[in-house]
């Protein structure tokens, strides 16, 4: 190959940048310094986006003050970071007055227990949180551990009536599990039960539905969950199991008090017809249906006046189920919640704020 240099086209083509060049090495032309000034910018824009400032979160990230405030309290998890929205504007007149004060109190555990504060921006927080709502804090820590359960104890007197547990067979949505665990600390179950295949991970997602109960709840999980509510019941323990069939009792009909296992199941299906047959009892929550919805509809068989299969009729209403975080407080209501009501002098039930 001819070299350049010796292309006597490149003369001309040499000459004629020459021309246009000052003694600087700067472009007489304002179009050529606007480019120079561009590619300066880009080649800089791509050296910054290289050089990722994203928080490298070692174990996971519980974000939200609620969630993180709990976590720093209950002291369950190992804490490796807190990162802090820098800028954030703490003034009375911006935030709510109690996540400030939430705010402040995250703070100032963080800096009793010597945990590194490091501050980064809104956008990467939400890189790290994935656009979810963290208020501008995030925690850096490890996943919660929980322990083997394979049957409650046999029922004692210091047991006491009110005592209730929830197991949760199969429960995969985070908000799902997060709401229940939320209901099941406000009413004041024992604990909660998880199977330890096919149910959603305690991940920062559940911890921030829970508005940070998942960290002062007491968690437990078993792998067979038909053998837990069988030796549960062997020892005592009533075991409710919530459905729709024709077979479950109504809500009302249920007499609160005894020590009670109440299994909730996934958001699909309900409850696996092994587990339903683990339950002693079935309960059901009474709704608006039809007058002419017989039990013998729901349970499979045709209806003289309806082209509906008994299980294509309970398909067809499904909308009108409750959602299994509904369900769960409904039925925690009923259990103990009202037992809580009747304890408390008049006008000092418990409220729950919406967040």
């Amino acid at each position: 190959m001819e070299d350049a240099s010796d292309d006597p086209r490149w003369d001309n083509i040499k000459n004629k940048f020459t021309g246009r060049v000052d003694a600087k090495g700067g472009s007489e032309r304002p179009e050529v310094r606007r480019w120079n000034r561009q590619e300066s910018w880009g080649r800089k824009t791509w050296k910054e986006a290289t050089q990722s400032t994203l928080p490298k979160i070692i174990g996971e990230g519980i974000y939200g003050v609620g969630p993180v405030l709990a976590a720093l309290s209950a002291g369950r998890r190992e804490f490796y970071a807190l990162y802090v929205q820098e800028g954030l504007d703490l003034s009375s007149n911006n935030r709510k007055k109690k996540d400030k004060k939430g705010f402040e109190k995250v703070l100032k555990i963080a800096e009793k227990i010597g945990l590194s504060i490091k501050e980064a921006s809104k956008h990467d927080l939400n890189m790290v949180t994935d656009n979810r709502p963290h208020q501008g804090l995030v925690l850096d820590a490890s996943p919660l551990e929980m322990v083997k359960i394979m049957e409650l104890d046999p029922i004692s007197v210091e047991e006491g009536k009110g005592s209730l547990w929830v197991a949760l067979d199969e429960v995969t949505d985070p908000q799902n599990l997060g709401a229940i665990i939320r209901s099941a600390y406000f009413f004041g179950a024992s604990g909660i039960v998880l199977c330890a295949k096919n149910s959603a991970p305690l991940s920062g997602v559940v911890s921030k539905a829970s508005a940070g109960s998942l960290e002062l709840m007491e968690l437990r999980y078993c792998k067979n969950m038909m053998q837990f509510l069988l030796s549960s019941a062997e020892n005592g323990w009533r075991v409710l199991g919530a459905s729709v069939s024709s077979r479950a009792v109504s809500l009302d009909e249920i007499v609160p008090g005894p020590p009670t296992v109440l299994v909730l199941g996934s958001e699909g299906t309900g409850l696996r017809p092994l587990v339903e047959r683990s339950c002693t009892q079935l309960v059901r929550i009474p709704g608006n249906f039809p007058v002419d919805l017989t039990a013998s509809e729901l349970d499979g068989e045709t209806s003289s006046n309806s082209d509906l299969s008994g299980k294509e009729f309970q398909s067809f209403l499904a909308v009108e189920s409750l959602n299994v975080s509904v369900a769960a407080g409904v039925l925690l209501h009923q259990l103990i919640g009202k037992k809580i009501e009747e304890s408390l002098p008049d006008g000092h039930g418990q409220t729950v704020e919406l967040q």
